[in-house]
């Protein structure tokens, strides 16, 4: 026998006894994106590297250790996407959907991404995200918005013990003068941090706040952080405060974390994330922010934007964990049972039509016997079998068996549809 190959580390198939949960979860979200009035985008899984690099950032860990980079056969470097921000605003700049002034987009997109990591129940290199992004809008109602949508998807889907903690890093200038107070801060601390947090610590020293290495965590608890909402504009102020109103208003608790970042560099003024209960130490389910400049950044006209990402792998853990079982809306199944090439024939016929007219139907095309297609169907959780044999050939019936209870009706073969409906 030949060898057996298996599916590469971290990417998991999704068989049929799970991949409906995954239906259930992705409608969940597109009703509830049509509801907010975000219309569905559809991008390409990998890109041009710069991209990325402009976008998430260079300094991040995300480009600098994560992606799956390769040449491609015309000497293109090429990355599959390890989120799903950027490519939408490329799309929307090379499509110009933001090109005229005052232009605005609501979008959403469900798909995977592809990260090498560590892999880890949650954290696959393949995952899938829902995401919503929100072109055009400066306002905190926008940001308000996106955060609404995504707690509502979560309460749609029945996730529990939820927590949703905001912050700002501001705008650009703001987030500049946070940056070189935490310089100022950690740079006593240099020898403490891991490796890659002594690099950070002048290239990107929010990063070092997002860290997860024992070290660094262990140098941050010595020091007192400021928040980064202290160093904020008044411009930047002003859409903080409308933020946290607008939220206490929607009546969705909240709670400020004041040294909340996370792992995209293009991130300003409000970013959020939401953790659940049942999933240990790595409890974030999602989150989003304000990306006010990366459409100039990536070649666009100046468009604020603001989005979130959530990660189904998480959320269907944090559901299992939790023991909340997702409804399972599935078609009864009709079987179609047969004895004598004749009757195979004629039940091939009336599958057909019964497909036609809506109804889920199969049946065994191999020969054989009439008791073991019966245990096919019991075996597929089969609704109702539909016979044919001699005796029902000849008089134009087909007898109809409700296998809950074994209750069988003898049909005229033209009135079977009506008898199941």
């Amino acid at each position: 026998m030949a060898e057996k190959i298996s599916a590469p580390k971290g990417v998991p198939d999704i068989l049929p006894d799970e991949s409906w949960k995954w239906q259930t979860v992705e409608r969940t979200a597109r009703e509830l994106a049509a509801v907010y009035h975000f219309a569905e985008v559809r991008t390409p899984i990998f890109e041009h590297t710069e991209l990325f690099h402009r976008s998430v950032g260079e300094t991040s860990d995300v480009v600098g250790k994560e992606t799956y980079t390769f040449e491609d056969r015309g000497g293109r470097s090429i990355t599959l996407r390890p989120e799903g921000t950027a490519g939408v605003v490329r799309a929307a700049i090379e499509h110009n959907l933001l090109a005229q002034e005052g232009a605005r987009a609501k979008v959403f997109y469900i798909g995977p991404n592809f990260r090498y990591e560590r892999p880890q129940a949650g954290r696959l290199r393949q995952h899938h995200q829902f995401g919503a992004e929100a072109f055009g809008v400066a306002e905190p109602e926008q940001d308000v918005e996106c955060i609404l949508l995504q707690m509502d998807f979560y309460a749609r889907c029945g996730v529990k013990d939820l927590s949703l903690r905001v912050n700002t890093l501001g705008d650009r200038e703001s987030k500049q003068r946070y940056r070189e107070a935490l310089v100022t801060l950690l740079s006593p601390l240099s020898s403490r941090l891991s490796d890659d947090s002594q690099r950070r610590l002048l290239a990107n020293p929010l990063r070092i706040l997002d860290s997860k290495d024992p070290r660094d965590q262990e140098a941050l608890t010595t020091v007192k952080l400021p928040a980064s909402s202290e160093y904020l504009s008044p411009q930047s102020a002003a859409h903080w405060k409308g933020v946290l109103r607008l939220l206490e208003r929607s009546g969705v608790p909240f709670t400020l974390d004041g040294n909340l970042v996370r792992g995209f560099d293009y991130y300003t003024n409000t970013l959020w994330e939401v953790i659940a209960g049942g999933l240990g130490a790595q409890n974030a389910i999602g989150g989003g922010g304000r990306y006010d400049n990366l459409v100039e950044q990536l070649g666009g006209r100046p468009t604020p934007g603001v989005g979130f990402g959530s990660g189904i792998e998480r959320l269907l853990l944090a559901l299992e964990n939790q023991g909340v079982e997702l409804p399972r809306s599935q078609p009864k199944l009709i079987w179609l049972v047969w004895h004598g090439e004749a009757a195979k024939e004629v039940n091939w016929k009336l599958m057909l039509e019964l497909r036609r007219e809506g109804f889920v139907c199969d049946m065994d095309l191999s020969g054989r016997s009439v008791k073991a297609q019966f245990k096919m169907a019991d075996r597929e959780h089969a609704a109702y079998c539909l016979v044919t044999g001699d005796t029902e050939l000849a008089a134009g019936n087909v007898v109809v068996k409700v296998l809950a209870t074994g209750e069988q009706t003898t049909v005229p073969r033209a009135e079977v549809a009506q008898k199941l409906r």
